[in-house]
Formats: structure tokens, sequence, C-alpha cells
């Protein structure tokens, strides 16, 4: 399977150059001017961190913007109950914490590491000189911020409007999108827990094991440990009931 950033990267290279190379392949920053990914890079600080690894909670000071350079993380707020609700799951090349580019003192949210991952975190007052320098950046922030809102208020409205099974078939398909590996079967894998998911489309771990077994015994996936595999998942936006089991293709 390819990973998430295509060929590996040049293990040879000086630290400053690895740098460089993840972050020229980061949607946020890719085509950027070289003197501006080089600033970044000059100031960003990479480290490896546990799974569960907590980066920021809600109400710590804002005043640093994450980088994903491998492994997947996860922006949680807690409600009045005191559970945990997941907003986003990250993964490579996808930023975080960059509410603190457009005024954020505070954080209004808890991010941390879902798996061991590599990441690169950048003071918000560099990165601001950065944006002064480089409109194209400031632009791409903006958008980045505008699409991620509308995409949990998509969230807020499948809440309230759509059917369990229905959510969890279009997390799944949203999810495999942007963080699944595919196999040269066409088959794609997920490093997701039932708890990660349950808690991501607001539902109970036990509805969200029934709805999976669901769909397991229609043939559109596997369940492993922490891991989920979509075996067709062209088909999930439909019906499973409808579409029953179906022999899965070797080629």
């Amino acid at each position: 399977m390819k990973t998430r950033w295509g060929n590996a990267h040049p293990e040879v290279a000086g630290f400053m150059e690895t740098k460089l190379w993840y972050l020229k392949r980061a949607d946020l920053f890719r085509g950027l001017p070289e003197q501006s990914l080089r600033l970044l890079a000059d100031a960003g600080r990479m480290f490896n961190c546990h799974r569960q690894h907590r980066f920021y909670l809600a109400d710590d000071p804002s005043d640093t913007v994450y980088l994903v350079k491998e492994g997947q993380v996860r922006l949680l707020r807690t409600n009045v109950d005191g559970r945990d609700i997941i907003l986003d799951i990250l993964g490579p090349g996808e930023v975080f914490g960059e509410l603190s580019l457009t005024g954020e003192t505070h954080r209004s949210h808890a991010a941390e590491a879902v798996v061991d991952s590599l990441v690169c975190t950048f003071p918000r007052s560099l990165f601001e000189q950065v944006l002064n320098r480089t409109p194209e950046l400031a632009f791409r922030v903006v958008k980045l911020v505008g699409f991620r809102l509308r995409r949990l208020e998509r969230r807020l409205e499948d809440l309230a409007f759509r059917p369990l099974g229905e959510r969890l078939r279009l997390a799944l398909v949203e999810l495999g999108e942007r963080h699944g590996l595919r196999d040269d079967r066409g088959h794609v894998h997920l490093r997701l827990t039932q708890k990660d998911l349950a808690t991501l489309i607001g539902a109970s771990r036990e509805a969200v094991a029934e709805e999976l077994g669901r769909l397991k015994r229609a043939g559109l996936l596997e369940t492993g440990y922490r891991t989920l595999v979509l075996l067709r998942p062209g088909q999930l936006s439909g019906n499973p009931a409808e579409q029953g089991p179906r022999a899965m293709s070797s080629g």
C-alpha cells in the first residue's frame, strides 16, 4: 500500500531538508515560495509523540500552529455531561491550531494523538510573519478555516436529520477518502476504533457495533483491532440491507 505521502522521505537528507520535504507535500504549503518555506522549516520543531498525547487542552493559550507529518490527531470538545465529542480527525499533511491565526487567544477544544505520530509545531508569531509576506498562504488559511466550519456544520445537520446507519456510512466514506490507504484490490484500510467512530457521529459504541455488524454481513467491510477495512467503499453510501452480501473479487 502507498503511504499518504507517496514516496518515502529522504532519510539521508539533513534535518532542515527533511522538514522542507514534509512542508512541500502538505496541501497548505504546496507551491509556496522557497524563502517562506525555509523560514517555517527553520522555526518549526519536529517531535514524535505517543498515542493519547495531548497537544493542548481547551482554554490553553492559542499560540502555536501544528502540522501532522505522520499519524493521526483528533480534535475534541467536552460537553456539559463531561463526555468528549470528536470534532474532526486529521492525518498527514493537515494543519491544526490554525484558529490562533484568526484572533483566537485561548483554545476552544483539545487536540490528542490517535496513534503514535510525528508532528511539527510553529510559533504563532512566526507564522504570522510568513502570512504577511505570503498572501497566497493567508488566502489558503482563510479557505481552510471556512472549509472546516462548513464540514462541522454539515456534520451537525447529519446528526439532526439523518438516521444512525446513514451517518455512519457517510462518515466511513469521508474518512476513507481522507485517511484511508487503498490496497491493490481496491480495499480501503482505516486506523479507527469503534469508540472514536461513535464519538464522531454522536452515537453509543454499542449502536455503532450493531451497525458495523450489518455492514459486515452485507460484505461491505471487515473489522480488526483498531482498524476497519472498507471492502466496497463505493457502495457504502447506499442501503446495505438492499444490496445483500456479494463475493469479493480477488483481482
